[in-house]
């Protein structure tokens, strides 16, 4: 029971943190609150729960299994690898929503939207490694 509630809190945290980073762009960019940019959020979250999250967890056990002798090297592969797939969660999300129209060109990838969606997955992705590597030495001493 204990694991699960810190791994809730993990998740919280991690998504607030991606919460932050997109609002955060959304101000450096000037993108007026109440755009169309900013009607799709409650999608990205929903690709990000049913999505990224479960992949964020299925890549954490991998490593687990996979687990070096060195806690820098087995963090660091962490981060990477969880940067690699939030950068390829950003890019996949515009398929979701058919990837027709201006999400299907290739002005996609370096626009206003998709830079959101960078801040928002890569912040997800940097505070659920760290916070994971956190919980699982919390939980290790535990034992």
């Amino acid at each position: 029971m204990k694991r699960l509630l810190i791994y809730a809190l993990v998740v919280i945290t991690s998504y607030m943190t991606g919460v932050i980073f997109y609002r955060t762009t959304m101000y450096l960019l000037a993108i007026p609150e109440k755009s169309e940019i900013d009607l799709l959020y409650p999608w990205i979250t929903v690709f990000f729960l049913f999505f990224a999250l479960p992949i964020y967890f299925v890549i954490i056990a991998f490593l687990h299994f996979m687990k070096s002798r060195s806690i820098l090297i087995n963090s660091l592969l962490k981060t990477v690898m969880l940067l690699i797939f939030s950068l390829f969660s950003a890019l996949i999300v515009p398929f979701m929503f058919g990837g027709f129209g201006y999400l299907g060109r290739s002005e996609f990838f370096f626009s206003e939207f998709a830079t959101l969606l960078y801040s928002f997955f890569v912040g997800t992705s940097l505070l659920f490694s760290i916070s994971s590597s956190i919980a699982e030495k919390y939980l290790s001493k535990k034992q």
